[in-house]
């Protein structure tokens, strides 16, 4: 066995993904990809582990599939064998349906899943992978507890799964404590996009992170953390140190509060440190305005006229300290439903289609109605992503 062994351990690429509809947001997710690449061949890697949602859909538009081979076909180049197991996002729920990383497989390009789930590398580094599993499927605890008996046969035992962890999500965890078993050196996660790094039933377990900023909640992580890959560096003395390698994003993304009064004074300041920017990657913009008797639409025309241009995008929230008179009388108390506020919420951080999914998927299933909440799901479904990369097979 070699003194050490580096492996590069990513997740949540989401290539493929067009943030607010934005051809430069998509564009964005590849160029990051494309620096991480480059960066793992720079640091002399010897395996790649990719942990799930390498796509953004099951069927990724055209480009993002380019993308990901030229970027795959460099690592092989360069002798990194890569081992890569499906995300929530890169399946389809259903029986006898293929992944799209199924393009790129080959002798050193390995997909893990419960049918072909462990690999020895470099003589005595036995990975063990598997798919993403909707938390309801009661099959995975007593398969990954099955696993061990051959991974204790090796000095070094990674294990490499898609889903949230009881331990650092609350709300319907795919992965409860007691469903991973110990005994592994190194849990290689995907599926949260924060960065984590912590010690689990006596080994390490870490979340990179996505390699992007998928939505605004993950900015104060990407702040603290920066977003790009783990570099997991294995010494001869089985000591496995973890370290966040981090990538420069190619734009900026910026959250300011705003109080009314001052709306026009802070306005000016916000416009003369966008003037200083790179004109070519402008920033993501998000404003809250508050405290303050205000009409939207004139506080929002004022907002544009001043950033609108030094920008890619502005994504605005009001926050009133109370509604003026001349808005209609129907905004009343009567109007705060959990239909309203999630139409709210969601549409501030994806879009009106699917805050209008899931909201139809609340009503329905509140009221326990499935048959019509999967009817929902898959016009949904069919309406957006069935025929992803098809017009480009009938040209």
């Amino acid at each position: 066995m070699n003194m050490t062994i580096k492996i590069a351990h990513m997740a949540d690429t989401h290539l493929g993904y067009k943030q607010y509809g934005l051809n430069e947001r998509e564009n964005d997710f590849y160029k990051t990809f494309e620096k991480i690449i480059d960066d793992i061949i720079s640091k002399d890697v010897d395996y790649v582990l990719h942990a799930g949602d390498l796509f953004e859909h099951p069927k990724p538009p055209i480009k993002a599939l380019l993308v990901a081979q030229k970027g795959f076909e460099k690592l092989l180049e360069n002798n990194i064998p890569i081992f890569v197991i499906a995300g929530n996002h890169d399946s389809i729920q259903r029986k006898n349906t293929s992944i799209p990383q199924e393009l790129y497989k080959n002798e050193n390009f390995h997909i893990i899943n419960h049918k072909n789930y462990n690999f020895t590398l470099d003589e005595d580094i036995f990975l063990v992978g598997l798919e993403y599993f909707n938390r309801s499927y009661e099959g995975v605890e007593p398969f990954l507890k099955n696993t061990l008996d051959e991974a204790k046969k090796h000095r070094i035992k990674l294990l490499m799964l898609h889903g949230s962890v009881s331990k650092y999500f609350d709300f319907e965890p795919e992965f409860e404590l007691k469903t991973i078993p110990e005994g592994y050196d190194y849990y290689a996660m995907g599926h949260l996009h924060g960065r984590i790094n912590d010690k689990f039933k006596g080994g390490i377990l870490s979340y990179p992170g996505s390699t992007e900023i998928r939505t605004k909640s993950e900015i104060p992580n990407y702040q603290k953390n920066g977003k790009g890959y783990n570099l997991v560096t294995i010494g001869d003395d089985n000591k496995i140190d973890v370290e966040f390698i981090n990538i420069p994003l190619e734009r900026k993304f910026i959250i300011k509060s705003i109080e009314y009064p001052k709306l026009d004074e802070t306005l000016n300041k916000l416009s003369e440190k966008l003037e200083s920017m790179d004109s070519s990657k402008k920033p993501v913009v998000y404003l809250t305005i508050k405290n303050g008797n205000f009409e939207r639409s004139e506080v929002a025309q004022q907002i544009y006229d001043k950033l609108e241009e030094k920008v890619l995008t502005l994504r605005i929230k009001y926050e009133p300290t109370q509604v003026i008179e001349n808005l209609p009388e129907t905004i009343d108390k009567e109007n705060i439903t959990p239909e309203n506020i999630i139409k709210e919420k969601i549409e501030d951080q994806f879009n009106e289609d699917v805050a209008s999914l899931a909201v139809e998927l609340y009503k329905n299933l509140s009221e326990k109605n499935i048959p019509e909440a999967q009817n929902v799901a898959d016009k949904y479904y069919n309406k957006f992503y069935n025929n992803i990369g098809e017009e480009h097979d009938n040209k």
